[in-house]
């Protein structure tokens, strides 16, 4: 299939409808494989989706969570793991998912380094089932970003700097190959990088296009995103 747009006028039914449609895919990986790796992203965009997914009825024993990409900082506050953590639920008592987020030890090499050993324990071989992107309002997924494209074709785990400060993420042509791709934007500010996706103009499209268009992509956004939609 070919990219799909899903819209919705305000925040909160877009997060309903992204959160069905994870749940969907996620069904779907268990059913055929018996377990799912989902890959996520942090930031405040999917905060409102997670919260819905948590309350859907989904065998969480057999759905594994890993960063899409993270902030190589000493402060845990300033990292994105506790967003997603907090919002689902995955650190509370009971809850049966398996979380492995990226845990940040020495610099940007190491920690990717790190990471993508441990990403190859989960799965030795093959990608996340799924991936929830956000979209940065200059147009960057994950922590990929314009001047990363030219780097190693196909690598796991990439180390990067953005505004000077250190990041590890999901690779571009690793997350490409992930089969279902699910990029989410609210708000005024993602409006002019969501139409450079939508409406890609040779040489001009932003890093997160590169990501999500495609076979089995998808593209869910509010009416402030993407005006004149609903």
């Amino acid at each position: 299939m070919s990219l799909s747009c899903m819209f919705r006028e305000t925040p909160a039914g877009l997060a309903s409808i992204a959160a069905d449609l994870i749940a969907t895919h996620i069904h779907s990986a268990i059913n055929a494989t018996g377990e799912c790796l989902i890959a996520v992203a942090g930031g405040t965009t999917p905060v409102s989706t997670y919260r819905e997914l948590s309350r859907l009825d989904i065998d969480w024993a057999k759905v594994i969570f890993v960063q899409t990409d993270e902030r190589v900082t000493p402060q845990p506050t300033d990292r994105s793991a506790g967003l997603i953590e907090t919002a689902l639920g995955l650190t509370d008592p009971g809850h049966r998912a398996t979380w492995s987020p990226i845990r940040v030890s020495g610099d940007g090499q190491e920690t990717a380094a790190a990471y993508d050993n441990q990403l190859s324990r989960l799965r030795a071989e093959g990608v996340p089932d799924i991936a929830v992107l956000g979209l940065g309002t200059d147009g960057h997924t994950a922590s990929i970003f314009d001047h990363t494209l030219g780097e190693a074709p196909y690598q796991r785990v990439v180390a990067t700097t953005y505004h000077g400060e250190q990041r590890v993420s999901l690779g571009l042509n690793y997350l490409r190959a992930v089969p279902t791709r699910i990029l989410l934007a609210t708000g005024t500010g993602k409006r002019a990088a969501l139409a450079e996706i939508l409406n890609p103009a040779t040489g001009t499209a932003p890093a997160s296009a590169a990501v999500v268009l495609g076979q089995d992509g998808y593209v869910l956004a509010d009416a402030a995103a993407h005006p004149g939609q609903a």
